[in-house]
């Protein structure tokens, strides 16, 4: 294959004019075609998402009602300041998180979560809560880092479907970044 030798803009002309007619067609389903360029390598990735959170969009996932509650809590770690984001955190933090204490009826703990969705994360055995985080990291949720300490961080997945919410609940100097 022949290389283009074009500069940013042209390129991002070409790239526009062959993905818009397929992501209109692709709006009619409530899909999008999202680019983002991931902090973590600097690439530009583009996928395919659900813009709409409807029923439909929980009987697609693959994740039990459990493993989608354990990935929020996490979640909810990562943003908790902008040192956890920057860094990640480590997957015992991320563990330990998900031991939360109980709250009183009607009341809603790590940003949100139900009691009984708290409750049923804190049943998951240690093996489980592990098997879903590698999991969410192969899917693309989650990010693992390379050194020896293997922090979890937000994976290209994860800015592509929830960038709203990550903008909505990130920490400030986390937001100007993305």
């Amino acid at each position: 294959a022949e290389m283009l030798d074009l500069d940013m803009a042209e390129a991002n002309k070409l790239f526009s004019r062959f993905w818009s007619p397929i992501a209109s067609a692709l709006g009619y389903l409530d899909l999008d075609i999202r680019v983002i360029r991931y902090q973590e390598d600097q690439q530009l990735y583009m996928g395919v998402v659900n813009k709409t959170g409807g029923e439909a969009a929980k009987l697609a996932t693959r994740l039990t009602p459990e493993q989608i509650a354990l990935f929020r809590m996490v979640l909810d770690e990562i943003l908790r300041d902008d040192t956890s984001v920057e860094r990640g955190v480590d997957v015992i933090s991320a563990l330990n998180a998900t031991q939360a204490a109980p709250t009183t009826q009607g009341e809603t703990a790590d940003g949100g979560l139900s009691q009984a969705q708290t409750q049923s994360v804190a049943k998951m055995s240690k093996t489980d809560k592990e098997a879903t985080l590698k999991h969410l990291c192969a899917d693309g949720w989650l990010a693992q880092t390379d050194d020896a300490a293997g922090f979890l961080k937000l994976g290209v997945r994860a800015f592509l479907e929830l960038k709203e919410f990550l903008l909505e609940q990130a920490p400030e100097r986390a937001r100007a970044k993305w």
